[in-house]
This record gives C-alpha cells, structure tokens and sequence, in this order.
C-alpha cells in the first residue's frame, strides 16, 4: 500500500511537472510574441514619425498645425503604452526569472532527496547483508541439529537393541529357574513319597518282627541294608536338591534383583525415549518455526530486494528529471541572458525614440515658428497687395470714363490670374486628399493600437492566471513532495523496525542440540535457559542424553554492525 501512494504521489508530482513545464513554454512564447508586438509598434511609431515630419513640411495654415498636434497627441499616447507594454514585459521577464530560480531550487531538492535515497538504499543494502548473514546462520545450525539428531536417533535405536537383547537373555534365564523350581517340586514330592514308604516299611517290619524274627532275618539284613542304602542315596540326593535348592533360589533372588534393575532401566529408558521425543517434537517444532521464519525473512527479502529496484527506478527517473531541470535551467539562463540583451536593446531604443520624439518636438516648435514668421510674412505681403490693389483700381477708375462698367487688364495679368486660380485649386484638392487620407491612416492605427492593447490587457490577465496556477501547481507539488516523503520516511522506519525485530527473533530463537555423545556420567552440568524475561526455569540434564547450548554469534555481528552505521552517521 505504501508503494502504491508512493508510485501515485510520484505520478502527480511528475504530472505537475510536465504541466508546470508546458505552462513555462507558453509563457516564453507569449512574451516572444509580446517582444515582436512591441517591435512592430516601435517600427510603425518611427514610420509615423517620419509622416508626421513630412507633413509637417508639406502642410501649413492654421487647420494643419491643429491636424499636426492632435497627432502628436496620439503619438504620445501611443509611446505612453508602449512604455506600459515594456514595463509589462519587463515583469513578466521578472516573473520568469522568478520561476526560474524557482526551478533551480526544485533541482536542488530533488538532489538532496536522491541523495537521501542513495543512502537509504546503502543502508537497506547493509540490513540486507545482515538479514543474509542470519539466514545462513540459521541453516547452519539447522544442519547441526539435524546431524545430531540423527547421530541421537542411532545411539538411541543402538541402545534399544541392547536393550532388547538383555531381556531377551532375562527371559531365557527365567524360563530356566522356573524348569529348576519344577525339578524341585518333583524331588521334593519324589523324597515325600519315599520317606512315606520308609515309615510304612518301618511300621511292617516292626509288626512282622514278632512273627518272621527268625524266619526273615536274613532277608529282613538285606532289605535293611537296601534300605538304608537307598535312604542314604536318597538323603544325599536330598542335600544336592537343597543344595541347588539354595543355589537356585539365591540365583532367582539374583535374577529377581537383576529384574528389578532391567524393570528400573525399561522405565528409565522409556522416559528417556518420552523426553527424546519430547526433544523431537521441540526440535521439529523449532525447524518449522525456523523455516517459517525464513521464508519470511525470504518474503522481506524479496520485498526488500522489489522496493531496493522500485527506489532505483526512482532515482533514474528523478536523475532523469534533474538533467531535465538542469538543461531547462540553462535554457532558462541563455533565454535570461537573451531577454536581457533584448530588454537592453529595447531601453536603448527607448531612450533613442525619446530623444527622436524630443527633436521632432523642436524641429515642430521651429517650424510652427516659421509658419507664423511665414503668416506674418504673407498677412503684411496681402496688406501691401490690397493697398496696390486699391491704388491701381483708384488710378484705374480715375482713367477709364464713368459711363463704362469694364475694367481692362492686361493679358499677362489675365493669365496670371488664370493660372495662380488653378493652382490653387490643385493644391487645395492635394491637401484635402492628404488630409482624409491621413486621417483614414491614424483611424486605423488607433483601431490596430486598439486591438494590440486588448490584446494585450488580455494575454496579462492569462499570464496572471498562468502564474496563479503555476504557484497553485506548485504548491501542490510541494505538499505532495513533502507528503511523499513523509511516507519514504514512515515506510522506511517500518522496514527497519521489521528488520530489527526480525533480526532479534532469528538471535533470541531457542536453539537446542543435543551432544553427540550419549553415555550417562555424574559430572554432568546442568546449564540455564531463559526462556523470557519473566520465567526463568532451570532446565535439568538427564544421565544418559544430555542437551548442548551453544553460544550465539549474531548479537555480536549485530551489535558490530549497528556500531559502524552510529560511527558512519557520526
């Protein structure tokens, strides 16, 4: 989820950027094209100039200086917003200077957040090659516990077998005592039957001793001698029987004895298989939770490893977007320098038109002072002409007889007179034309100028809305800059607390192997085991298996590890 609002964040930021850029592009464009606008202005202000001069020469009377100063008028006006139109370019060069600088400074904090990445991504690298380090450990002792599980499992079956084959000797040697005990019984019952035998003999020979002393005292000697013969027989036979009677007996409280030490050994044994496979089902236990524990440390791996490729791609592209930023900032420095000179140029042209205009203004004064010379010149030459007039139409009447009503002149003045008549005429058509068409000419440069300044007034009221957008474009990519790496920052405090408590669970794991040997001895150890931090339970060692801890070599790799990130950020 993360890298998703990640990846979003870093497509609008791109997006701005992109509209941002357009906006730059059309905002030089229109400036060029204000530049050109102001151009064609100068160079139709200079032929205006040049017209005004030369009706200033062609004109005279009263009704052309008025027609000239009105255009004068006009011209000031002209020059007026054409100075507005300059200052208005100039803030606009101003304001492009400014979002220059502004691009300069997102080019510096695009660098520093690569920068911040670069080193991100090397400490995501070390966390890896620590992660790696405690993989390897795991499946190291993973195999340790393995071997020596079956190396147990083999001493155990071993021990089993012999096991197996005492009792089996037990049993034997049982069966045998009982065949012995039958034996006995069947002496003892056979002694019984003799001994009962000798009483009854003893009770006939003392009944028919009365009666047969002579006649079987012979065989009564040799029955006797039999007897005691076979009663001696019998009584040694009744001392060997007790004797292994005995023997037998004290071999059955051996064999009880030794009964009782196998009956002790079977359940000692059979403990000792419950609590091997106690051990088992704990070292199964701890492989599986070893091996869930490494997939996820393989499933961090490879998140880390996409999000390690994920940060690169982003760093190309900002790196892209840096040399972009840096080729535009040099673009927006050479067209900087550029409008410069164009601004330089232009003033110089100003100030040249200001000094044109002033001396346009005193050549005007000079020749309206020279038109009025020329009126007053002309008013004294009629007032002279009227008073010859008048003396020759004097001296003319005076000659010529009242009765007649005409006058002669003659012909030179006749022709004269024709002539003079139609010349004015000529010039007077000459000037009306040039008037109405001069007039037509400042109609439509009033309606042109007209139109330049709407158009201008609007392209400003554009570029303010342009400008307007621009710092909202702004301002939302920053907030999204900042909220992107607001989350680079929770994201990456995530992964290294995932780490580290990763980390800490593959070091902190219960980690039980069991010795290779498995012969019982009294000069055991009984070590401790601190399962957590609240119980700590004393783990007693059994005679025949005994349990081997091994000290651990991650927390003194992490600890090395994490004391040269603090000496590197120091």
């Amino acid at each position: 989820m993360d890298i998703g609002r990640l990846n979003e964040t870093k497509n609008f930021a791109e997006k701005e950027k992109a509209r941002a850029e357009s906006e730059l592009y059309r905002t030089r464009s229109r400036a060029k094209e204000l530049a050109l606008q102001i151009e064609e202005s100068n160079a139709k202000a200079r032929e205006r100039k040049l017209e005004l001069q030369s009706m200033s020469k062609a004109e005279f009377g009263d009704g052309g200086y008025a027609e000239v100063m009105q255009e004068l008028n006009t011209v000031k006006q002209e020059l007026s917003r054409l100075k507005l139109d300059v200052a208005s370019a100039l803030e606009a060069k101003a304001k492009a200077e400014k979002e220059t600088e502004a691009s300069r400074s997102k080019a510096s904090s695009y660098s520093r957040s690569i920068e911040g990445l670069r080193r991100e991504i090397d400490e995501a690298n070390e966390e890896h090659v620590l992660v790696e380090l405690a993989r390897i450990e795991a499946e190291r002792e993973f195999r340790e516990i393995e071997a020596q599980r079956v190396a147990e499992s083999a001493q155990f079956a071993k021990k089993m077998e012999a096991t197996k084959k005492k009792i089996k000797d037990i049993s034997n040697e049982v069966n045998r005592a009982k065949e012995l005990e039958m034996k006995l019984e069947i002496t003892n019952s056979d002694i019984n039957v003799l001994q009962n035998e000798m009483e009854l003999v003893r009770a006939m020979e003392r009944k028919h001793q009365k009666n047969d002393l002579f006649k079987d005292a012979k065989k009564t000697v040799e029955k006797e001698s039999e007897c005691r013969s076979l009663l001696r027989s019998a009584e040694a036979e009744l001392e060997a029987a007790k004797k292994e009677l005995a023997s037998l007996k004290e071999e059955g409280f051996q064999l009880m004895a030794s009964m009782d030490v196998i009956r002790e050994e079977m359940m000692h044994t059979a403990e000792e298989s419950k609590r091997l496979k106690k051990l088992e089902m704990k070292t199964d236990s701890t492989v599986q939770h070893l091996n869930s524990k490494l997939l996820k440390a393989k499933s961090k791996l490879e998140s880390a490893t996409r999000a390690d490729e994920r940060a690169r791609a982003i760093v190309s592209n900002l790196s892209a977007a840096l040399q972009q930023l840096q080729t535009e900032v040099e673009s927006a420095n050479e067209e900087k320098e550029i409008v410069s000179e164009e601004t330089k140029t232009i003033r110089m042209e100003i100030e040249k038109r200001d000094s044109d205009i002033s001396l346009a203004e005193e050549r005007l004064q000079a020749a309206v002072q020279e038109l009025e010379a020329v009126k007053a010149s002309e008013a004294v030459a009629l007032k002279k002409l009227r008073r010859v007039a008048e003396r020759t139409i004097k001296s003319r009447a005076s000659l010529i007889p009242s009765s007649s009503s005409n006058i002669t002149i003659s012909k030179c003045e006749y022709d004269y007179l024709n002539q003079r008549a139609a010349d004015a005429q000529v010039v007077a058509d000459k000037k009306v034309a040039a008037a109405r068409a001069w007039i037509e000419a400042l109609k439509a440069g009033e309606k042109e100028i007209l139109m330049k300044t709407e158009l201008a007034k609007r392209e400003i009221k554009e570029l303010k809305g342009v400008e307007d957008r621009e710092l909202c474009d702004m301002e939302k990519s920053l907030v999204a800059q900042k909220t992107l790496e607001e989350e680079l920052c929770n994201w990456r405090q995530r992964e290294r607390e995932a780490d580290i408590s990763n980390l800490q669970l593959v070091v902190t794991t219960p980690r039980k192997s069991l010795r290779g040997n498995g012969i019982p001895a009294a000069s055991r150890r009984a070590k401790v085991r601190r399962l957590s931090a609240s119980s700590g339970v004393r783990h007693t060692r059994s005679p025949s298996f005994n349990l081997k801890k091994k000290r651990k070599v991650m927390p003194n790799l992490v600890k090395f590890l994490r004391d040269r990130k603090t000496g590197k950020h120091k």
